[in-house]
């Protein structure tokens, strides 16, 4: 295997709810949209799931052990935030494995 590889997304998990199948596409999406960026820095993620929270968007625990990532809206299982605001989330949850919590 080649150790370029190694830089990436390692599992995806959805929140068991309605709609789980339309979220873990969602977070597939996301991982691969994101990858030529970890590659280049030399960026893991163990573990990227769906979280459901009142007041973030994202976490990184861990430096990329674990990222968290909202994709509904609040109190609609069936309303996923808009694309472009999840990726977003996710660049800003990477930029956590080097420069730490804020």
């Amino acid at each position: 295997m080649n150790s370029v590889d190694n830089y990436k997304v390692w599992d995806i998990k959805a929140l068991k709810r309605p709609g789980q199948e339309e979220a873990k596409k969602i977070l597939e999406k996301v991982a691969k949209q994101v990858q030529p960026i970890m590659r280049k820095r030399k960026w893991r993620v163990k573990v990227l799931s769906e979280f459901h929270t009142k007041s973030l968007l994202g976490l990184n625990v861990g430096a990329g052990v674990h990222v968290k990532l909202q994709l509904r809206k609040q109190y609609r299982d069936w309303e996923f935030l808009p694309f472009d605001q999840i990726l977003d989330t996710m660049l800003h949850e990477l930029c956590h494995n080097v420069h730490g919590p804020s």
